[in-house]
């Protein structure tokens, strides 16, 4: 008779190291699967909210201090307001460094420099701000910042009570400072070689820009006093330039019709109340 002793353990042995290896085999085709989890940039984002009036309106700004660039179509804006509801916005403008408040909406386009609309740019970058302006009839809250594909926040900004007062809610005279009334408005950069180029400016390869001012259409003043280089509101210094500017004062009569004549070797920039101009650059 055929003794067939500790059979039972050995099968078992057997189908015990098989589920372990069927196992394995399952988890590792489950990772191989399952594509990485998507890098998020390193980025320092800081985030305040401006109540610009009692009708409702606000102002987002948004600054990149540092670290990898985004593009448009990889980050999404989403708001939190007050009543429960949410919504996606858009920026309105990015600037290189960071704006006043709560500008006024009626300037020209032209009458804020070193600024582009948000679909126009390729990149945003460290050093840029993003500017949102946008009605609500509730307040905002908090904020998410969404980066592709859009499925966590990369971010989250709570502003709670932090939410500031423009000067114009808390007094509306404020609206009316006559150095926010002005426009710097760049007419024609120039350089060595264009016709009406002085050559005793021009000779050491400079460029030179020539600009003119514009009063604010609900302006009433009929002279304005600003004396020049001041680095410091009321702001009249042109960034860049190397000949020496002395038109300090501002009026009707002068509107659109003075100008103003400025040497640079790079590019210059006319800093005027609260408004700059647009870059003249050397190309």
């Amino acid at each position: 008779m055929r003794h067939e002793t500790a059979v039972s353990e050995v099968i078992g042995a057997v189908l015990l190291i098989s589920i372990v290896m069927l196992s394995m085999a399952i988890i590792g085709v489950i990772m191989l699967s399952t594509p990485p989890p998507d890098k998020t940039p390193k980025a320092s984002l800081t985030s305040y909210c401006i109540r610009c009036n009692l009708t409702g309106d606000y102002e987002i700004i948004l600054y990149h201090g540092g670290g990898e660039s985004m593009t448009q179509d990889q980050i999404k804006f989403i708001l939190y307001l007050e009543d429960g509801s949410s919504k996606e916005i858009i920026p309105w403008w990015v600037y290189e460094g960071t704006p006043e408040d709560c500008m006024f909406s009626d300037i020209g386009d032209s009458s804020l420099s070193s600024r582009e609309y948000w679909n126009s740019v390729k990149e945003w970058k460290s050093g840029q701000t993003l500017r949102f302006r946008e009605n609500f009839s509730s307040k905002p809250i908090g904020m998410d910042i969404q980066y592709y594909p859009f499925k966590s926040p990369m971010v989250k900004v709570n502003f709670k009570e932090q939410i500031k007062d423009a000067p114009c809610v808390k007094d509306s005279n404020s609206c009316k400072d006559p150095t926010h009334e002005l426009i710097p408005v760049l007419v024609n950069p120039r350089k060595k070689g264009d016709p009406g180029c002085n050559p005793a400016g021009c000779d050491d390869g400079s460029c030179y820009a020539q600009f003119k001012y514009q009063l604010h259409a609900e302006s009433d003043a009929d002279n304005y006093h600003i004396p020049v280089q001041q680095r410091e509101k009321p702001w009249n210094y042109f960034i860049g330039n190397m000949s020496v500017v002395v038109h300090e004062d501002f009026n009707n009569t002068g509107n659109m019709s003075d100008t103003i004549t400025v040497y640079f070797f790079n590019e210059v920039q006319w800093w005027l109340g609260r408004t700059k101009s647009e870059i003249a650059r050397c190309e």
